[in-house]
């Protein structure tokens, strides 16, 4: 538990540990290396000292000016920089796993060589000391200014860098396994051999970006014009991007930047997609993020849209008739009288949505798509998911369910008269009397 001092008393009482620490750091006698655990230095203001292998763990640095400090080579385990000032500081191997750099000033900061993994803190549960509980927290730079900052080198995997400008940042050789960059501003940055596999960059800028023999496997790059970046050697198999993202036109291009922003800072910024009523017939649209956009009574007729992202999407009424929806992710999407006849949805996602809370964690919950009403008529849903969804009044004659996933369907009347559902995952379906040529279910 962190013992709260007057702002005065904690900062004499830090500067004396840091006088101490300089002898040591200078092999000076009487010198002791600063080791302090979660030490209160909430809103100091300090600038120039050298604090480069001190311990200071869990420490509390929230809302301080630390201009031009050197942490180098410091044990900063699970240390609080949220909406701190570190303009020109140094980072260079210090241990930052589960650090917190929320809104914070990084300006001119080096962190080559720093590792920023998440770190697994452990709580002992007040009064059952036998007990401990291990949180894993996550790095977070999230909404950080980071311009010109240097991570060459960095293991950065799993962080959370979402929404933070990033703009000529030094990133060449850093470890971003798995990290978060959604909505960040990589505009001339260097990424030369960065490992981001599996990262998330959906709806980052990368204007003069340099990706040159980065790994980019796996990576999610949803909304992302890769046209405007260097990726000469950059490994991209099995990742998700538009092959062909200055081909989509501007007004749309525009409303996605918005909207990656909007998803990216949870609604706190840009603008929700609104394509309501209109007319997208025919476009490439594939591997786009549409979470929670609108489309209601749109038009998407031919549209190619494989691979791309509808959770929680409004596309009540709309029409979608032979459009690409292959491996499309459609959780908890409103399809609701929307007319499919003829899509090609192979693999595609339209079961319930799983719900998170705010931390992450899984609240044993779901949000079930709405598909009651629309017309599925000759469909290819083969290998489709449709777990738990509204089915009432579906409409999926003659559409091939080969080896789809019907189960927990809701139990109103869907028509799968000459469907194909061999080897399809159906639950408790029952069937109802037929008409000879077909037969009429109830899931």
């Amino acid at each position: 538990m962190r013992r709260t001092q007057p702002q005065n008393a904690r900062m004499l009482s830090f500067l004396k540990l840091v006088r101490n620490h300089a002898l040591f750091v200078t092999g000076k006698p009487g010198g002791v290396r600063l080791t302090a655990k979660c030490l209160d230095l909430s809103k100091i203001s300090i600038k120039g000292f050298d604090l480069q292998s001190a311990v200071l763990t869990q420490a509390d640095f929230s809302d301080a000016h630390l201009e031009e400090i050197s942490f180098a080579m410091a044990d900063l385990f699970g240390a609080n920089f949220s909406r701190t000032s570190l303009l020109g500081s140094r980072f260079v191997r210090a241990d930052l796993r589960g650090a917190n750099f929320h809104k914070a000033n990084l300006r001119g900061a080096d962190f080559t060589g720093a590792d920023l993994r998440p770190g697994h803190i452990i709580t002992i549960n007040q009064g059952t000391p036998e007990e401990e509980v291990i949180v894993k927290n996550r790095t977070t730079l999230r909404d950080a200014s980071l311009d010109g900052v240097s991570f060459a080198g960095a293991d950065l995997a799993h962080a959370d860098l979402a929404l933070s400008s990033m703009a000529r940042g030094d990133f060449s050789g850093a470890n971003l396994y798995a990290a978060n960059l959604s909505g960040a501003d990589l505009s001339e940055a260097n990424f030369t051999g960065a490992k981001l596999k599996r990262a998330v960059l959906s709806g980052v800028g990368m204007e003069s970006c340099c990706l040159r023999n980065a790994d980019l496997r796996e990576a999610v790059l949803r909304n992302v014009d890769l046209s405007k970046a260097n990726l000469d050697g950059a490994h991209l198999a099995g990742a998700i991007y538009h092959k062909d993202a200055d081909t989509i036109p501007g007004d749309i291009r525009k409303t996605l930047d918005a909207h990656s922003l909007w998803v990216a800072s949870g609604g706190k910024r840009g603008l929700r997609a609104d394509f309501t009523g209109c007319d997208l017939s025919g476009l490439d649209l594939s591997a786009c993020d549409f979470n929670g956009a609108l489309f209601a009574g749109a038009r998407l007729d031919n549209a190619i849209l494989s691979n791309a992202y509808f959770a929680f999407a409004d596309l009540t009424g709309a029409s979608l008739k032979g459009a690409r929806l292959d491996n499309a992710i459609m959780c908890g999407v409103n399809l609701e009288g929307a007319v499919l006849d003829g899509v090609f949805a192979a693999g595609a996602d339209l079961g319930a949505l799983e719900l998170y809370s705010t931390d992450g964690s899984p609240t044993g919950r779901s949000w079930p798509s709405n598909l009651s009403g629309a017309m599925f008529r000759n469909a290819d849903l083969r290998s489709a998911r449709l777990t738990a969804a509204r089915l009432d009044r579906a409409d999926f004659s003659a559409a091939n369910l080969t080896a789809a996933d019907l189960r927990g369907c809701n139990e109103d009347a869907v028509d799968l008269s000459r469907a194909f559902i061999t080897g399809a995952l159906r639950g408790s379906l029952s069937v109802l009397a037929g008409d000879g040529d077909g037969a009429m279910v109830a899931l």
